[in-house]
């Protein structure tokens, strides 16, 4: 089912500001997947990286790989079962607009990385996607959300900064980022919808 680009917008606008955690979401906006992906889904994300522009790839991955090659597709995507979730949500046209990645490094910390696709920034997806993610975390009893940032990637600091992850450490080209998860479980208190929606490795530039 498709998650339409306004009904992102909406969802992140209506955020309270007393409360910048206060966030359910609708299953049926949301794709989770713990296992290897099929075929099928392949496919989707195949079609996503070529929308993704050289710039928006290094920003993410540190390097603007050749997503063409499938090898490095399956390196940098693929889910490891166990250890790996990856999530996206799709435009009105069911193609994927943003992902995300959550891969445990402890029992009670999880790295996470996120791609919104090079023509829908700044429509809020990436923060859809981050919210969801720390809702989902938080459910699991997970206590830390960690990711690294290019320093000069300024638009993922900023989102990061209004999520609430904090610098852990700063080095010459890289943030490391972090949430405790744990202390927003207060205010994490799902809502039901009022309308259904229509419908790897530690890599630098996580978020």
């Amino acid at each position: 089912m498709t998650a339409p680009i306004d009904s992102i917008r909406s969802a992140v606008n209506a955020e309270p500001a007393h409360s910048p955690y206060r966030r359910s979401f609708p299953d049926e906006r949301i794709t989770v997947r713990r296992r290897p992906l099929v075929e099928a889904e392949w496919n989707m994300m195949r079609a996503f990286m070529r929308r993704m522009e050289r710039d928006d790839l290094h920003q993410r991955f540190g390097h603007p790989f050749d997503f063409e090659d499938e090898i490095t597709l399956r390196r940098f995507i693929d889910v490891k079962p166990g250890i790996g979730e990856i999530a996206w949500v799709l435009d009105d046209a069911a193609a994927i607009a943003g992902v995300s990645h959550r891969i445990m490094v402890s029992r009670s910390e999880a790295e996470v990385a996120l791609m919104v696709r090079s023509d829908l920034k700044r429509l809020g997806i990436g923060e859809f996607l981050l919210r969801d993610m720390l809702v989902r975390s938080a459910r699991q009893g997970l206590e830390t959300l960690s990711g690294l940032v290019l320093r000069e990637n300024r638009a993922a600091l900023r989102l990061a900064a209004k999520i609430g992850y904090v610098p852990r450490e700063v080095c010459a080209l890289t943030v490391e980022l972090a949430l405790e998860v744990g202390r927003t479980t207060a205010v994490l208190q799902p809502k039901q919808a009022t309308k259904p929606a229509r419908t790897v490795s530690k890599n630098t530039a996580a978020l």
